[in-house]
């Protein structure tokens, strides 16, 4: 076997393997399909063959060759209780073209059904999968990508299904007539055979050549396109602001010239099948014509049955020959969606081991023992760190920016695992806990408060309504935010805007205080939390902070150091390793690290 045969053979079966993959756990579905599809193509069969018989009787013509086919359409109108011959085969020509109705709706039904359930439950799977990845998935892949994967993908697995279960039925139709024309003349059936094989080579190299590159290469586009408007969305302000709308209008032109360019290109080429199968037909009729008049030079009309059903049979052809070739190159055209979505199905995006303890209260102290870590390409960000957060104290870590202050967060949150060293909770190594019972004792809030397009309501909650209005309220109370909230139009039901453009910096900051308070947290996480605010926004964050840090384990990431001076311990980090801690003043007192950040802070000032 040729190295050329046996990649065909290897890109044919990966395919397969592909869509097997979606298809496998909905096998009664195929079945039923593939059920349906049988007796559609022995149906219409049996359609075509009756205008043999019919033709025959109508004329007077003595009945052609005894076959399978033939004798199954005689028996069929024998039943009928219809004592002349043409009436019976016309009614029965009917009740078949009545049955095909019936039997081509409910096909239709079960495959747009089932191709569409299954690009729902895809899209579900997809989305899943994704909230499940660990956090340096997100960080690996461009969020245009992301979306692209779990909206527009899973639609074109959806039609590429349907394709499929229409091709299938219609090379079993193809299969059936052929067999057919093949029983009444087999010189005229190799000779549509023979256009046929033509007809094939030139879809199937159409197909892998052009379709399947040109669906790959516009996959590639749209994912572009829909990275590019995510980017821009998200980035408005800084592209305004460093007057870069150009670039991205650029950018933008290229991938929506590159997609429409690829599907303009693949959509001429499929139009070669109908116009190929078109002439194939015709010329296949005047063949058969010929070949007849040399069989019987004397006379045409004892032929008229065979010439008659043989020519009805290529123009019912005509439609599942054209769509054959079609649907083969759609779904070449289609693949490459397909292949995004089995690659992150069967892609491991959840590396993190979740423990199996449940983690029940927090008794003595979070520690941190010879924690190494570097993020994925990069040296290392953390260096052999101990720090022992104690249950019901203030920690604050400060030091200068890259210092690996937030990957300490990073690592509290479980959102990536120490290299080396262990993360304890009251002894115990954090990986032993259940994630979901850790996080649950934790309240977090970042430098980049995420707002939802909702009312203030849900943004406390953040979607989950096992909350009580009282409970939001006191929330809010407990965060400085209440008084504000209550000056809105609509109060706790107003709508702040995409990202919260309607509100300040600072109300941003207490919304989201709000909302990590109001699951009663025995640890609070604040990494820079005030260092994009202004002086009255930060006293007034500052002032909830201090409100509800009170009997709670609470860690601060402090880029301002005035901030911080009355914490019990303040840990100075720098070049990922711990310097020093201590209080405040033990610190000034020392002379060291933590003194001369101090001393340039208020020289800033």
């Amino acid at each position: 076997m040729s190295a050329q045969t046996e990649n065909k053979k290897d890109f044919s079966q990966s395919k397969l393997k592909t869509l097997w993959f979606f298809l496998a756990p909905y096998k009664l579905h195929v079945l039923a399909l593939f059920i349906l599809s049988l007796i559609i193509g022995v149906l219409e069969t049996a359609c075509v063959a009756a205008v043999y018989p019919l033709v025959s009787v109508g004329l007077d013509i003595q009945s052609g060759p005894d076959n399978i086919f033939l004798s199954a359409i005689s028996k069929m109108a024998e039943l009928l209780p219809i004592k002349d011959a043409f009436i019976s085969f016309c009614v029965l020509f009917l009740l078949l073209a009545i049955i095909i109705f019936i039997v081509r709706i409910i096909n239709t039904y079960v495959t747009v059904y089932t191709a569409s359930h299954i690009a729902l439950k895809t899209k579900e799977r997809i989305f899943e999968k994704q909230m499940q990845a660990d956090y340096q998935y997100f960080l690996d892949q461009k969020q245009g990508g992301l979306v692209y994967a779990a909206t527009t993908a899973p639609m074109s697995l959806m039609r590429l299904i349907n394709s499929v279960a229409r091709l299938v039925s219609q090379a079993l139709l193809i299969l059936f007539i052929f067999a057919f024309l093949y029983s009444i003349s087999w010189r005229g059936t190799i000779a549509v055979l023979l256009a046929g094989v033509g007809y094939y080579v030139i879809t199937q190299y159409i197909g892998t050549k052009i379709s399947y590159v040109t669906g790959a290469r516009a996959a590639q586009a749209s994912q572009r396109e829909y990275v590019i408007l995510n980017e821009a969305y998200n980035g408005i302000k800084q592209i305004k602001v460093l007057l870069t709308q150009g670039d991205w209008v650029k950018g933008h032109k290229s991938a929506v010239h590159d997609y429409f360019y690829h599907y303009r290109k693949n959509v001429v080429w499929n139009e070669l099948p109908t116009h190929l199968v078109t002439l194939f037909a015709f010329s296949a009729v005047g063949i058969m014509a010929l070949i007849l008049r040399i069989q019987n030079p004397a006379g045409f009309t004892p032929m008229l049955p065979l010439f008659g059903t043989f020519a009805f049979a290529l123009l019912r052809l005509l439609p599942p020959i054209s769509d054959f070739g079609r649907l083969r190159m759609e779904i070449m055209n289609l693949l490459p969606n397909t292949e995004i979505i089995y690659s992150i199905l069967n892609q491991r995006l959840d590396n993190i081991k979740d423990g199996e303890r449940e983690l029940r209260s927090i008794t003595s102290s979070i520690q941190l023992e010879g924690v190494c870590f570097s993020h994925k390409g990069r040296s290392e960000t953390v260096k052999d760190v101990s720090i022992t957060f104690e249950k019901a104290k203030t920690t604050a870590i400060v030091g200068p920016s890259g210092g690996g202050k937030t990957t300490i967060v990073d690592l509290l949150l479980r959102l990536f695992d120490p290299d080396s060293g262990e993360i304890k909770i009251d002894g115990v190594n954090l990986r032993e806990y259940r994630l979901s019972s850790w996080l649950s004792k934790v309240g977090f809030v970042g430098q980049e408060t995420f707002i939802l397009h909702d009312s203030v309501r849900n943004n406390i909650t953040f979607g989950l309504d096992r909350y009580t209005d009282e409970e939001i309220i006191q929330a809010a109370r407990s965060a400085n935010a209440h008084d504000f909230i209550l000056e809105f139009p609509q109060g706790y039901d107003t709508i702040v805007g995409e990202r919260g453009m309607k509100l300040s910096g600072g109300q941003k900051q207490r919304i989201a205080i709000a909302r990590a308070i109001i699951r009663k947290p025995e640890t609070l996480i604040f990494d820079e939390a005030t260092s994009a605010l202004d002086n009255i926004a930060e006293a007034a964050v500052q002032e909830a902070i201090g409100k509800i840090s009170k009997e709670r384990t609470v860690i601060v990431i402090a880029h301002r150091l005035s901030t911080v001076v009355n914490a019990d311990k303040i840990v100075v980090l720098e070049d990922g390793q711990v310097m020093e801690e201590g209080t405040h003043s033990e610190l000034m007192k020392r002379g060291g690290a933590y003194y001369n950040l101090y001393k340039k802070a208020e020289e800033s000032r």
